[in-house]
């Protein structure tokens, strides 16, 4: 217990600083599909990091990347947070929409054989980068339905899956992580609430009974900052982006990366 505190007051002790967009990595451009091709941006302070985080931004997931990062979606609680993880020595890799859909996603592509087909590439270049390091697959909000992708075709993929405001019931038809089944015993997946979270897909009780029914690892956080406006429920800049709360959200997953099994609670 003792070293899970000290983790945790190192880790908050980084995370202060300002957060700022990932800007000092590598464009990668990496061929997937027949003619497609799949874009993720890749920062790190060393060669052999502990961590690789690769993140999953939400709706609609294009980040259009270029030579300076990501140019939209910087509002995403694990875009504008993702600097963070480079200042406690893990390497960040952004993954962008492929190039056959440049201007976004949708939660169908997310879960289909083509989106995992992208995603195991991208996996694949990572490992053959840092072989020595670790990867974990982060996704918040829609982010988390490409995250959930991989843990039900082949969650060997990665080493640690987080799933934070998980899309867990279904909007307008629209597929949801509802059904997702896979042996928690076996995998190491967190699940990451917020009980003020307003959006009509993510709500914290629907998140919990996700973790409960795959035996996942769950925090739940309390934050209503950002809240009180219907039309940015689902935003980056709420509750369900966990606004104010991100350092705490941080030093959660950071300490149950690095070996609090009960995710920092």
């Amino acid at each position: 217990m003792k070293r899970i505190v000290c983790l945790l007051a190192a880790f908050l002790a980084v995370i202060h600083a300002h957060a700022a967009p990932l800007d000092q990595g590598d464009l990668v451009t990496i061929p997937t599909r027949d003619g497609v091709t799949q874009g993720i941006f890749v920062e790190s302070p060393s060669p052999n990091p502990p961590w690789v985080i690769v993140l999953f931004g939400g709706t609609p997931g294009a980040l259009h990347l270029d030579a300076t990062g990501a140019t939209t979606l910087k509002g995403n609680f694990l875009i504008r947070s993702a600097h963070h993880w480079v200042e406690r020595g893990d390497a960040v890799a952004l993954v962008d929409t492929p190039s056959d859909q440049p201007e976004g996603v949708d939660d169908s592509f997310r879960l289909s054989k083509a989106s995992f087909a992208d995603t195991k590439a991208v996996l694949t270049v990572l490992r053959q980068r840092f072989p020595n390091s670790k990867i974990a697959l982060i996704g918040t909000s829609a982010g988390t339905v490409s995250v959930g992708n991989v843990l039900e075709r082949d969650p060997t993929l990665a080493d640690a899956y987080v799933l934070t405001s998980p899309v867990t019931v279904s909007h307008r038809g629209s597929p949801s992580l509802a059904d997702l089944n896979v042996e928690g015993t076996r995998y190491r997946v967190l699940v990451v609430s917020n009980e003020h979270d307003a959006c009509v897909s993510s709500p914290a009780y629907a998140g919990k009974r996700l973790a409960e029914r795959n035996h996942f690892d769950f925090v739940s956080v309390d934050s209503t900052e950002g809240g009180g406006d219907k039309k940015a429920d689902c935003g980056g800049h709420s509750p369900h982006g966990f606004l104010g709360a991100e350092l705490q959200v941080l030093a959660n997953i950071n300490a149950w990366l690095t070996g609090d099994t009960t995710g920092g609670k």
